[in-house]
C-alpha cells in the first residue's frame, strides 16, 4: 500500500502530425528523430510509446512532431516519466478526437512505460498523476488494485522538497535488483500480497539476507501507508511526519535504496525546529527528499536541505494538485 499526491508540477506535450512519417522530439534544447515510435534507447522512447499502446487500442496516429515543456524536474524521483507517459497519451487522445475511461487511461499510460519501454514499474505514478481531485490524497493498494481517497486535513503543514543532484532511473540496475529481491521475499513467504502478511510473519520466517531485510520495509512500509492514511485524514500532522520519517529510515536501511545525499538532506530538514518528518521519495538510488513543515519554518527548513546537498539542483515548495481525472474532463470519463 502507498499513499501519493499529484503536486503542482507540470509536464506538457504539443503534437502535431509530422507530414513525412518521421517521429520527432525536441524537449530543453535536445533533439529526437526517428522512423518509428518503437523503444530506441533515448529521448523520444516514453513520449512516444502511448502510440504503440493506442494503436493495439485501435487508436492509430500518424508520425508525430512533438515537444515537451515541464516545471518538473527530470530524473528527481517525483514521476517525471510517468507524467510524460500521461501528457503524451493525453495529447494524442486528443489529436484523434478520442475519450477513454480514467481507468483505462491509466492502464495504458502503464503499459507505455512498462510493457513498451521495459520498465520494471508498478501503477503508483500514473494513478497519482490522473486520479485524484483537488484537496486529497490517494490510498493505493496494488496488490487488490483499489484506490481509496483520503482529504488532506493539514492546513497549516507543507511540503518542502530538496533535489539530492543524483539522477534517479527507476528504469536502473539497482531498482530492478530491488524489485527482483521484493518478489523473491514474498516468494519465500509464500504470499501473493504484501498486504496479507504482518510483521511477526516476517520474523518467524528467518528468511536468509538480504531478503529478510527486504521483507521487514514492505511489511512496515504497508502499514505506515494505512497508518499515515488515517493521519492525513484526521489532520494529525506529528504522527504523519513521525510516519515519513520512520519510513525514510526503512528505506535507508533495510531496502537500501538511499543515497549519502538524501541522507543528508533528511537529516539537515529533521535538525530545523519545526519540521514534522523527512523522507526520500521514488523508488531511490538518488531523486528527491522531502520534509513535512510547519509553515512558518518551510524557508529555513528548505535552506538547510540545499545547503546539506552540494550538488543539489534546488529545492521548492510543494502543494497538492488536482490529478488529469479532473483537467482533462475533455478526454477522460468516469
Amino acid at each position: 500500500m502507498v499513499l501519493c499526491c499529484p503536486v503542482d508540477r507540470a509536464v506538457a506535450v504539443a503534437l502535431r502530425p509530422s507530414g513525412d512519417g518521421r517521429w520527432r522530439l525536441v524537449s530543453d534544447g535536445r533533439r529526437v528523430e526517428r522512423g518509428t515510435p518503437r523503444p530506441a534507447g533515448d529521448l523520444g522512447d516514453r513520449a512516444f510509446a502511448p502510440a504503440v499502446v493506442l494503436a493495439e487500442e485501435g487508436i492509430a496516429l500518424p508520425a508525430l512532431e512533438m515537444a515537451v515543456a515541464a516545471d518538473l524536474p527530470e530524473a528527481a524521483g517525483l514521476a517525471s516519466s510517468a507524467a510524460l507517459c500521461c501528457a503524451a497519451t493525453l495529447a494524442m487522445l486528443r489529436l484523434a478526437g478520442a475519450r477513454m475511461p480514467t481507468g483505462r487511461f491509466v492502464e495504458v499510460a502503464l503499459a507505455a512505460e512498462r510493457d513498451v519501454v521495459g520498465v520494471p514499474c508498478g501503477p503508483l505514478d500514473q494513478a497519482a498523476v490522473v486520479g485524484l481531485p483537488a484537496g486529497g490524497a490517494l490510498l493505493l493498494d496494488c496488490g487488490r488494485g483499489s484506490a481509496d481517497m483520503v482529504p488532506w486535513h493539514l492546513e497549516t503543514a507543507v511540503l518542502v522538497a530538496c533535489d539530492s543532484g543524483e539522477a534517479h532511473d527507476v528504469g536502473g540496475a539497482g531498482y530492478r535488483e530491488r524489485r527482483a529481491e521484493a518478489e523473491a521475499a514474498l516468494l519465500a513467504l509464500g504470499a501473493t500480497s504484501v498486504g496479507r502478511l504482518e510483521p511477526c510473519d516476517v520474523l518467524t520466517a528467518r528468511l536468509p539476507a538480504p531478503l529478510d531485510r527486504r521483507a521487514r520495509h514492505l511489511v512496515s512500509e504497508t502499514h505506515r501507508a494505512a497508518t499515515a492514511a488515517a493521519a492525513l485524514a484526521a489532520g494529525d500532522a506529528v504522527t504523519l511526519g513521525a510516519l515519513m520519517s520512520a519510513s525514510h529510515a526503512s528505506l535507508r536501511d533495510d531496502y537500501e535504496v538511499s543515497t549519502p545525499s538524501l541522507d543528508a538532506a533528511v537529516a539537515a530538514a529533521l535538525g530545523v525546529p519545526g519540521c514534522l518528518g523527512a523522507r526520500m521519495v521514488g523508488a531511490g538510488f538518488g531523486g528527491t527528499a522531502i520534509a513535512l513543515v510547519g509553515g512558518p519554518a518551510a524557508k529555513a527548513v528548505l535552506a538547510a536541505m540545499e545547503a546539506s546537498v552540494p550538488r543539489s539542483r534546488g529545492g521548492w515548495l510543494l502543494a497538492h494538485a488536482p490529478g488529469l481525472a479532473v483537467t482533462a474532463t475533455d478526454v477522460l470519463e468516469g
